[in-house]
């Protein structure tokens, strides 16, 4: 059957109901073989969707997610089950229902998803050994009980004296006055015999100040934050997870002026916990708009289509109302953005796609997984295959990018330090190679001015420009100090310049004269950067889900965005002024436009933004419910 959610009823004596059968099985048959996909992405058991197999144990794949789904939020396999069960306990302690029993009901909870979506389906428990399970660990007078003898496991233990901060209120109230500032104070409490670590983030563009941002708290202490609003023209909405409080254990003899050299990541040695702040605002009288503003950001909105898992690359489509998405397990979607449905896929790889590209003049696409491997598709009625073949064919494994020529039948391509050009015309043919970087190259980019030539940036620090003439390259821009993620060409009073975003929490702008004539400070790693095509306006994604943008006239920062988790890349939309960014748990587009042209007041040129996100993959009615977990 087609389980997910939207398929689970409940009656009014609320007893479940399952819908859509379509894929039962008939009578005695115990496996059925299909050619049509009638599932629902991200649900369906991956023997369904690679090779049209069906079994009894294929509902359990999809009883798994959905379980999983329900305790975290998202389809998405947890990485750390410890940091799950940890969230659940921070969300417990806000409503006072903590105890032991549900503590271990959640951890047994998370252990069946996992177990249910085993790859081989025999290793996936039957429905029987659930149920069990579950009335086993409900035990007597709901004591827990831990002798089930399916493999299940053990459930983790639950202890008082763990190493979670303390933090109150979980949410924040400001008391609204038109035009004035407001604050409110966060107590943060270490009740343990470790030192912690705190880091306050805000995420959303409306101007906040944390003070102390970050610190160390000593054991069984204390730490107030004041969280400063500044002056808003008109009142503003409630936000979910408008704050994130992270903490980690750190050594006694840590120094505030360290605090740099932690690292609040999932790969930290120790645990990190990350708690969701919600802030409302206390209206005592109505509030007027004020007469004029620059820069608008509307509400954030869903769609609820299924779709892939996370994602990793995406691009817009030059002519057609198309965005293609590269997924973390090897899928390609491609999305209608007017419509904001799927309107076709294909499973290109079994490894994650580093980068997706279309080729909109011959309706093709491009997709490359980091295997190496090149995977060409036409997209007509439904996407068909033309061709896939190894791009840099002594690499393994590795993180490849690539960009098309505006009017040459050319693809660049590059895996590790080296980058090579294809030319399709000529059957895939290499026509000419680049190796002059001494360390990976993350992205490349063609000048549309001078199409001629091209720019890398690399790991090694260096941005470099070249001719696709000549292996040598032209010129080297040095001056970042830490690996280049990105860079994009851009115009600026009728000259050239480039853009570059640099794991050195900087962007920097070059003229193409050599030199450095401007840095935007970042707050963290500049991992996308984007020029708009018709607007003077740049816009820098960074490893803390913030989009900013930036005037490419003055370089002066226009407004802050907040998207979930670190952003994947932009890309313009046709027809419009409106930008995607793509990020981990899905993608946003950005409504961009001149204030005169949208009836704004009279004499201002400033561009105004809005920021809609239509689309949040994996992020169901169950996370909006729970924005903490």
């Amino acid at each position: 059957m087609d389980m997910k959610p939207d398929n689970i009823l409940l009656d009014n004596d609320m007893v479940l109901k399952i819908t859509d059968f379509g894929l039962s099985r008939l009578d005695e048959m115990t496996q059925t073989m299909s050619k049509d996909r009638l599932g629902s992405l991200g649900y369906c058991a991956p023997e369904y969707w690679s090779q049209g197999k069906m079994s009894f144990k294929s509902d359990m794949y999809s009883l798994g997610v959905i379980i999983i789904e329900l305790v975290t939020g998202q389809k998405a396999l947890p990485i750390n089950n410890n940091k799950v069960l940890r969230r659940w306990r921070h969300r417990w302690r806000k409503t006072g229902k903590e105890t032991q029993l549900v503590y271990q009901q959640v951890a047994k909870c998370i252990k069946i998803g996992l177990l249910c979506q085993e790859i081989d389906p025999s290793e996936r428990p039957f429905i029987w050994d659930i149920i069990d399970d579950i009335r086993q660990a409900e035990g007597v007078n709901g004591s827990i009980r831990n002798d089930s003898q399916y493999k299940f496991g053990q459930i983790s233990p639950y202890s008082e004296d763990d190493d979670m901060l303390g933090i109150e209120p979980l949410e924040l109230h400001f008391s609204f006055q038109l035009n004035k500032q407001m604050s409110c104070t966060i107590q943060l409490t270490n009740e343990t015999g470790s030192y912690i670590a705190f880091n306050v983030e805000h995420m959303n563009p409306l101007s906040y100040c944390a003070q102390p941002q970050k610190d160390i708290i000593p054991p069984r202490s204390k730490c107030n934050v004041e969280i400063t609003m500044q002056p808003q023209a008109k009142a503003p909405r409630d936000h979910t997870s408008e704050f994130t409080v992270w903490s980690t254990k750190v050594n006694d003899g840590l120094a505030i002026e360290d605090m740099a050299t932690i690292k609040f990541i999932k790969e930290a040695i120790n645990v990190v916990d990350d708690v969701n702040l919600d802030v409302a605002f206390d209206i005592s009288e109505p509030q007027e708009a004020s007469e004029k503003t620059s820069v608008t950001v509307q509400p954030l909105t869903q769609i609820t289509d299924d779709v892939a898992r996370a994602i990793w690359c995406m691009d817009a489509h030059q002519t057609e109302p198309l965005i293609i998405t590269g997924h973390r397990f090897g899928d390609v979607q491609i999305w209608n953005s007017d419509t904001q449905k799927v309107v076709d896929w294909v499973k290109a790889s079994e490894e994650a796609l580093s980068i997706v590209k279309f080729i909109a003049r011959i309706r093709w696409l491009v997709a490359v997984a980091y295997d190496c491997f090149f995977h060409v598709y036409k997209y007509e009625k439904e996407i068909e295959k033309v061709t896939s073949f190894k791009v840099h064919g002594y690499y393994e494994w590795g993180r490849c990018s690539l960009d098309i020529h505006p009017t040459q039948p050319y693809v660049l391509s590059a895996c590790h330090m080296q980058v090579k050009l294809w030319d399709w015309d000529q059957d895939w043919n290499c026509i000419q190679t680049f190796e002059e970087h001494s360390d990976n190259i993350n992205e490349l980019k063609f000048n549309l001015e001078d199409t001629n030539s091209f720019a890398s940036a690399s790991d090694d620090c260096t941005v470099k420009v070249w001719s696709l003439d000549s292996p040598k390259s032209k010129y080297t821009l040095p001056g970042h100090s830490h690996h280049v993620y990105s860079v994009d060409f851009f115009k600026r009073d009728g000259q050239q310049y480039l853009i570059s975003g640099c794991k050195d929490k900087t962007a920097k702008i070059w003229d193409l004269q050599k030199e450095c004539v401007h840095t935007l400070q970042h707050e963290c790693d500049v991992k996308s950067v984007f020029a708009h095509p018709s607007l003077p306006l740049l816009m820098t994604g960074g490893e803390d889900g913030a989009v900013r943008v930036w005037s490419s006239t003055d370089f002066r920062l226009k407004t802050k965005l907040g998207v979930s988790m670190p952003v994947r890349g932009f890309a313009c939309l046709t027809g419009s002024e409106r930008v995607a960014i793509a990020h981990y748990y899905g993608m946003s587009v950005m409504e961009i436009g001149d204030e005169e042209r949208q009836g704004g007041n009279e004499g201002s040129h400033e561009n105004s933004t809005a920021a809609i996100d239509y689309e949040k993959i994996q992020r169901q009615s169950e996370r909006a419910a729970n924005p903490e977990i």
